[in-house]
């Protein structure tokens, strides 16, 4: 009979490397600049959903890896990104954080320089002054930043060299996407939460289903099924995870039945979970949408970013449906999200104290309480970030 592995948080445990992490991951400094640079820095990021920006003119800001990015849809209907910093002096030419551009012009307060919504420079004041030098409209754009715009999920990536975003996602992915997402929806929702902990420990929250039993409503509505725990995670290459859909017994729980008004591809009181690489979760509990991503502020801070999702075209009385779903499990006052929330800010608790050194990934099973996206999740960190999960101190090797 093999002895049991001592488990205690302090001790390094008799695991294969894969299997358990050093919790120093999510404290250290110079560990969560290179993730800003390696993941943040050149992975496809989701921003927001085309229908935040309908109208021509409207804007977002957004920041990814610590820069300050506009997100635009032009004269043209297009939506573009650019770097919010005029090229002349570097002041940011959109200072409100979404809005509508109030003519057909992005102009920097500080020198008047102004663009259209393509970036172009349209122009320099008192140009005059720069004859000598050879300053001159036709070089002196908006710097772009590459966007793409999938099922309405507006993506942007500031590294040249990252293949397209259909080629990091894969077919399969982009398959279990569009379950509800290529349908017309909108966002009817955002809020916003700043989280004392690390990025990384919420990505744990939505990639695997061994802490549903921190939920009352999914101990209730799902766990107590049989063969809810059955259902398969799907693992792809580049770190993205998919679970099959399962119908979820909602009516368990008073108020909450979701058999009717589900959204376009969705089982009657069905639930699937698309999760992209790094930090953004596609979940869908039939009749409306959540999407979740986050903006890191430190090793030990994070802003998580929540939208709601309904159908374009709801009647009045089906959206108030969707959005009282929606608040009931994710909104600010729902059971779950204050719950996610409450679980890894007293993990980052230890972590920082050092009463806890090591975390353990070690589930192996099939269905849906596997560990086997998290193992998944840091095989992706490990190569881009050049770092043993287990072992920060441990020289490492691709």
């Amino acid at each position: 009979m093999s002895s049991a592995i001592q488990l205690n948080g302090g001790v390094r445990p008799k695991l294969p490397p894969t299997h358990y992490l050093d919790n120093r991951i999510y404290t250290d400094q110079a560990l969560y600049l290179r993730e800003l640079r390696e993941i943040f820095g050149k992975q496809w990021k989701f921003v927001c959903h085309e229908s935040e920006i309908p109208n021509i003119r409207d804007f977002r800001r957004v920041n990814l890896a610590g820069q300050d990015i506009a997100i635009v849809r032009g004269e043209d209907g297009d939506i573009r990104a650019f770097h919010n910093a005029c090229p002349h002096r570097g002041s940011k030419v959109i200072r409100t954080i979404a809005g509508n551009l109030p003519q057909d012009r992005i102009t920097c307060f500080y020198h008047m320089w102004s663009f259209n919504t393509r970036g172009e420079c349209l122009n320099i004041s008192q140009d005059h002054g720069y004859k000598g030098c050879g300053v001159q409209r036709e070089g002196a754009g908006l710097r772009s930043v590459r966007l793409q715009n999938l099922f309405g999920l507006v993506f942007i990536c500031l590294h040249e060299d990252t293949p397209p975003l259909e080629e990091c996602l894969g077919e399969e992915v982009i398959a279990a996407m569009a379950i509800p997402w290529s349908s017309e929806l909108e966002v009817f929702h955002i809020h916003r939460q700043k989280i004392n902990a690390n990025w990384k420990l919420f990505v744990e929250t939505n990639c695997e289903g061994y802490h549903e039993l921190l939920h009352r409503l999914n101990r209730a509505t799902g766990l107590s099924m049989k063969g809810y725990s059955d259902r398969q995670w799907h693992l792809h290459p580049n770190g993205h995870a998919y679970l099959d859909q399962v119908s979820i017994g909602y009516d368990r729980y008073a108020g909450m039945k979701r058999d009717e008004e589900t959204l376009p591809g969705m089982d009657p009181n069905g639930h699937v979970v698309v999760d992209i690489f790094p930090d953004t979760m596609l979940n869908c509990r039939a009749t409306t949408g959540r999407i979740d991503t986050l903006i890191p502020l430190g090793p030990n801070q994070t802003i998580l970013e929540c939208r709601g999702i309904g159908l374009k075209g709801d009647t009045p009385e089906v959206r108030e449906t969707r959005i009282r779903h929606h608040n009931q499990v994710w909104g600010p006052t729902g059971t779950n999200l204050p719950e996610d929330i409450w679980a890894v800010e007293v993990q980052m608790e230890n972590m920082r104290s050092g009463s806890s050194r090591y975390s353990v990934i070690a589930r192996e099973e099939e269905g849906s309480m596997s560990d086997a996206p998290l193992r998944g999740f840091y095989q992706v960190w490990r190569t881009l970030v050049e770092s043993c999960s287990h072992d920060i101190d441990a020289p490492y090797n691709i």
